[in-house]
């Protein structure tokens, strides 16, 4: 591999080992990256979508019955019992190391990334079937990506609540096929599966739509002509734009994502036990299918029951969660920058200034 930087007058070659150190952290990095990414933003964010903070009763013996020989009162035998409290104990999924500590006394320390196998099965039969719908539906259809990648939810509906199911349950013997819920459960899933699949995709046409309304589209070519002002009314312009990101974020793709999870749970099967705790009735939301009802939360409960509290909670999680990921590219870029110091030697300062000059083409050739 050959290093050319400026008008071809330096050359560097890089040795099959630089390669091979290159190639080989950017692996480990890609990696560690996504197996990070998966614990955090898939298990520990699905079970905060879903733990019902469970409650504690404490028994205190009154200052009377300590002494079984002080005398008793006929208007104080009512007051003379224990003292009941009922304490509201700190959910589990409070804090990122808490909840990985649960996981692993209760399934042991793979279960931090369970779920994967059923997690890759759908991402990879959603590829191909959004690809089959892509040759299906046709070009001339009004938000084409919408339709499909909504169309592909639907029909892998179940397949993404066995995933859920395997997450928030305790381990079984079962296989995640075997989880897959009855194809009666999909009344209740094809909503919020579409809702859920198409948020995204919605909030970026919100995006790009205000991204036109506040003239930022026509900023590059006006950059030149601004003056002090016109500075801070851009300023003020970007900073609105990523206020509305932020929004719909927080009111549009979340929403879709905790309802589809809630309700994904809500069809776990009775005879299964969540590795968390977890009210199944939802405060009483669930009709059991015994009394007439679907058994399952329906649309707009799922979101209701997530209380404050637990949205709180949550939102926390997600800005942990980008601090740790942006922690961890900052520092695995440095190392990245590092090995190539090491490997292209003195080099590598005069590529970077080049850089600055605006006069590096940097072109890699494998020899």
């Amino acid at each position: 591999m050959t290093l050319q930087a400026g008008n071809g007058e330096n050359k560097v070659e890089i040795p099959i080992w630089g390669q091979c150190l290159l190639w080989g952290t950017v692996i480990i990095f890609s990696f560690l990256h996504s197996s990070v990414e998966y614990t955090l933003e898939d298990v520990v964010a699905t079970l905060t979508m879903v733990e019902t903070p469970s409650a504690a009763i404490t028994i205190s013996p009154s200052a009377d019955s300590e002494d079984p020989d002080a005398p008793l009162e006929k208007g104080g035998l009512l007051e003379a019992g224990p003292a009941i409290t009922l304490v509201h104990q700190k959910p589990i999924t409070s804090k990122i190391r808490t909840t990985l500590r649960h996981l692993t006394s209760q399934a042991g320390r793979l279960s931090h990334w369970r779920g994967l196998v059923p997690f890759v099965f759908y991402t990879i039969s959603n590829v191909i079937v959004q690809n089959l719908l892509s040759l299906v539906v046709p070009r001339v259809v009004p938000a084409r990506v919408i339709v499909i990648s909504s169309l592909s939810a639907i029909l892998l509906s179940r397949i993404h609540a066995a995933w859920t199911h395997t997450v928030i349950s305790l381990p079984s013997s079962k296989r995640f096929w075997q989880r897959i819920p009855p194809a009666s459960s999909w009344r209740q899933l094809w909503i919020p599966a579409a809702v859920n699949a198409s948020a995204g995709y919605a909030a970026i046409y919100l995006s790009i739509g205000f991204v036109q309304i506040l003239r930022l589209d026509r900023a590059q070519s006006e950059l030149s002509t601004y003056s002090g002002v016109q500075w801070c009314m851009f300023a003020l312009r970007i900073v609105s734009l990523m206020a509305i990101v932020l929004l719909g974020g927080l009111f549009v793709i979340l929403p879709a994502t905790v309802t589809l999870v809630r309700i994904e749970a809500s069809l776990l099967p009775e005879e299964e036990e969540t590795i968390i705790p977890f009210d199944r009735t939802f405060g009483g939301k669930v009709v059991p299918t015994i009394l007439g009802g679907t058994g399952s939360i329906d649309f707009v409960e799922a979101w209701r029951t997530f209380n404050w509290e637990a949205r709180r909670r949550l939102v926390k999680l997600y800005i942990k969660i980008f601090f740790i990921m942006l922690a961890l590219t900052i520092i695995m870029a440095q190392i990245v920058l590092l090995e190539i110091w090491a490997i292209m030697g003195p080099a590598f300062p005069k590529m970077i200034a080049d850089a600055r000059n605006g006069n590096a083409q940097g072109e890699f050739h494998t020899l």
